[in-house]
């Protein structure tokens, strides 16, 4: 079931099951979840297995960063 299901989906025939859940703590830590949260969903005890082994960099890492980091303002010294 899972190798056709590939096939129809244009994907590559050696992505695993196990891959799934890989992206989804990845997307939920994208989407800003608390990894607290994402690591108690995933079944984890510790948040670092969550980070260390389950989540992964996302294309768009680079433009979030300095997008976050744009949205910083300091206040002006006053004069």
């Amino acid at each position: 079931m899972w190798k056709p299901s590939l096939r129809r989906a244009g994907l590559p025939l050696g992505l695993r099951f196990h891959d799934l859940r890989h992206s989804y703590a990845t997307w939920l830590v994208s989407d800003g979840v608390p990894i607290n949260d994402v690591a108690k969903v995933m079944g984890h005890e510790q948040t670092s297995t969550t980070l260390d082994r389950y989540t992964h960099s996302t294309r768009d890492r680079d433009r979030r960063v300095l997008a976050s980091f744009a949205a910083f303002s300091l206040p002006l010294p006053e004069q």
